[in-house]
């Protein structure tokens, strides 16, 4: 038996995230909450708040097991004689297995968890119903390395024919997730009393940049406060309080530098307010903590030959590929628009002061359109207030407002084109204005941040298999022959298949360029000996 002839190639080491598959899965939970017997009972619940938290992700052949809780916290009315406020927090555990074919035990999988509704009821005075519905969202990638052939190894052979084409191509740097954490000290304005007692506060990261440095990733934006507290001096002074504190940190990434492609996907881990006391022993201070959990992903923009296609005028050659999927940077579009509604309160009770208005984006569907991606989804509000009621000073209404946008993309064509992205939605401004006693004006400024990329299925050449012309065919292949061009053929398809040189063809034919048209006469000299 024969053993097989091969041409080596040159390869050139190709490093790029493989992205194996995608899932969504929907967690429901459902518990009851005790209170502590140190608790006041429960007259009326103000408002609620969860967030959802993923401690482990575990990868099994065709199988990812998530263990993750939801963090819940609930303002209340108590129907003691004295009418306070209440706060209680806990969490509810999960486990949860999600099928994800192709999946190994060295893969990445993130998940994107989100609170699709939070419903907390009373069972009664000292009982809470807590029922929620999580959407988690997994995306399974594994960082993998193509070796591209650019070549063929060794001494050039003037029988062998080899085409390049010229690729451009996102070759992965460096992929990590982080954590950084922020702390700062704030003093209460003047015109605003001691705290006696933090009864609700929400702290939301707005308007994050990030930029590449030597060896690290900047980011800066702000921190926006909301609180409501009880005031020394008066009982029961209900004080509302809005601060925004410029934020600035950085992480480490040893493969950042300023010129290359990133991105950057922050999210609020965690956070903490405390009221402390200043000089004099008053509590006028506040200490914020927060915690920011950092994906990134560094590229670098690549052009490179690669060996496209092969013959020899003497012999049979045989290409053996492999499919490589090979991405490309269309855009990276950081975009705004702004939301402009009026918000009529649904409540019977005379509004005396907006506290905070807390909003959440939630991107319900993305669809590709002429030039451009439209973006549709929701804006959800929870409005805190203060109301003309002595039973109830402290109410919340829940509002949503639906918009769509076109985030700008050149070149794309609707239903055209294999294409991949990464969406990041985010509130950069977020404005309330009491119009009345039933009416809000809402402004808020929301960022769409989108990096799109243009998916290159390519056939990639492993090596290559040599045989012998077949002599009867050698022979019945007659000196001279007239060829006219089909359809789609090029002329390096044509010089392939008769054994002929491109420049033979060319200079035979009396061509200057490689640009030939259907129906197009050639004259063939066969030089296969």
């Amino acid at each position: 038996m024969e053993t097989a002839e091969y041409l080596a190639c040159e390869h050139h080491q190709f490093h790029a995230i493989c992205e194996k598959g995608r899932a969504i899965t929907q967690v429901t939970l459902d518990d009851d909450y005790n209170l502590a017997e140190y608790k006041p009972d429960i007259l009326k619940i103000i408002e609620e708040k969860g967030q959802v938290r993923i401690d482990e992700i575990k990868v099994e052949p065709d199988l990812v097991r998530l263990r993750g809780a939801l963090h819940f916290e609930v303002l209340y009315r108590s129907s003691g004689m004295d009418r306070s406020f209440g706060h209680l927090h806990g969490e509810i555990s999960f486990q949860e297995t999600v099928r994800m074919e192709g999946a190994g035990e060295y893969d990445t999988v993130t998940v994107d968890p989100q609170i699709e509704d939070l419903t907390i009821g009373m069972i009664n005075s000292r009982k809470l119903e807590i029922r929620s519905l999580l959407t988690l969202q997994l995306q399974l990638k594994q960082p993998c390395v193509h070796g591209l052939a650019t070549g063929l190894s060794g001494a050039p052979d003037d029988k062998v024919q080899v085409r390049k084409e010229q690729i451009e191509a996102l070759e992965l740097l460096g992929q990590k997730k982080d954590t950084s954490r922020f702390r700062t000290e704030l003093s209460l304005p003047s015109n605003k009393p001691g705290i006696r007692e933090i009864l609700w506060y929400s702290l939301q990261p707005r308007g994050i940049d990030s930029r590449l440095s030597e060896g690290k990733i900047d980011l800066s934006g702000e921190l926006f406060i909301h609180m409501v507290y009880l005031g020394n001096g008066e009982a029961d002074q209900l004080q509302c309080l809005e601060l925004s504190v410029p934020m600035q940190t950085q992480i480490n990434a040893e493969e950042a530098e300023p010129e290359q492609i990133f991105w950057v996907r922050v999210r609020l881990a965690g956070g903490e307010l405390e009221a402390a006391e200043d000089f004099d022993g008053e509590n006028r201070m506040l200490q914020v903590s927060a915690v920011l959990e950092v994906d990134y992903t560094l590229w670098q923009e690549r052009t490179m030959e690669l060996l496209q296609d092969v013959y020899a005028t003497d012999r049979e050659l045989t290409c053996i590929q492999e499919p490589v999927l090979l991405q490309r940077l269309l855009i990276k579009n950081d975009s705004r628009f702004r939301l402009n509604e009026r918000v009529t309160l649904n409540t019977n009770a005379q509004v005396l002061q907006i506290c905070s208005c807390v909003g959440e984006v939630q991107v319900e569907a993305v669809t590709p359109a002429e030039k451009s991606m439209e973006v549709s989804g929701i804006l959800k509000l929870k409005l805190l207030f203060i109301a003309a009621n002595d039973e109830m000073p402290l109410m919340t209404v829940d509002e949503t407002l639906p918009f769509t946008e076109y985030v700008e993309v050149p070149g794309l064509r609707a239903g055209k084109g294999d294409i991949s992205y990464e969406l990041e939605a985010g509130i950069d401004q977020l404005t309330t204005a009491l119009i009345d006693q039933s009416q809000v004006e809402c402004k808020a400024q929301i960022r769409l941040c989108m990096i799109i990329f243009e998916n290159q299925n390519r056939k990639n050449v492993e090596t290559i298999q040599v045989a012998k012309v077949d002599e009867s065919m050698q022979k019945a292949q007659p000196g001279m022959i007239g060829y006219i061009v089909k359809n789609g053929e090029k002329l390096w398809d044509i010089a392939k298949a008769h054994h002929v040189t491109m420049k033979q063809l060319m200079e035979l034919n009396g061509l200057t360029d490689e640009t030939i048209h259907p129906m197009d006469k050639l004259m063939i000299v066969n030089t296969i000996s």
